[in-house]
């Protein structure tokens, strides 16, 4: 990162696998078209001209894996914005009606959503969404019951570090 722009593949910023997680497709993450990240919303007709409204640069990445334990799966999407301030707004705009909204610990600026199943039998979530410089990050935990806030902490502070100074 150089004053607040990332430069290069974005999948090179993507929160790292730990050891023995498996991933799901390619290791390296993968680019998303403007075209995989509107399927991802409700609104999908809409997103194309949201995107572009917000400056965004045609510069996505994902990568999702399962913990080497297997009782959790971590997805990581980066966007990449034409500046700082839009790259903050866009991400101020990502909200989860079915979640309960808290803070991020050691980031003011990011919001984390827990979203319960409907049995504890069921797969419970954790969104997170933030910006950092030009690129606004949302990590998903995905969690058996209800999760746990601690765990989207830790993969957050993670993911904010890497976006952060690259390493």
């Amino acid at each position: 990162m150089n004053g607040g722009t990332h430069g290069g593949d974005l999948r090179y910023f993507l929160l790292p696998m730990p050891d023995g997680a498996e991933p799901y497709g390619s290791p390296d993450g993968t680019e998303l078209s403007v075209k995989d990240i509107a399927a991802r919303y409700s609104n999908s007709g809409e997103i194309p001209a949201v995107l572009d409204s917000y400056g965004y640069q045609d510069d996505g990445a994902l990568r999702r894996y399962r913990t080497a334990d297997g009782k959790q799966e971590v997805e990581t999407r980066l966007l990449r914005f034409k500046s700082r301030s839009m790259a903050k707004e866009f991400a101020k705009s990502e909200t989860f009606k079915n979640g309960q909204n808290f803070g991020i610990d050691g980031d003011g600026e990011a919001q984390g959503y827990l979203m319960k199943p409907g049995q504890e039998a069921w797969t419970g979530r954790l969104v997170g969404v933030g910006y950092v410089g030009d690129v606004q990050y949302q990590v998903t935990v995905f969690v058996k019951g209800t999760p746990d806030k601690s765990q989207l902490m830790d993969v957050m502070k993670r993911q904010r570090e890497r976006l952060s100074d690259g390493g």
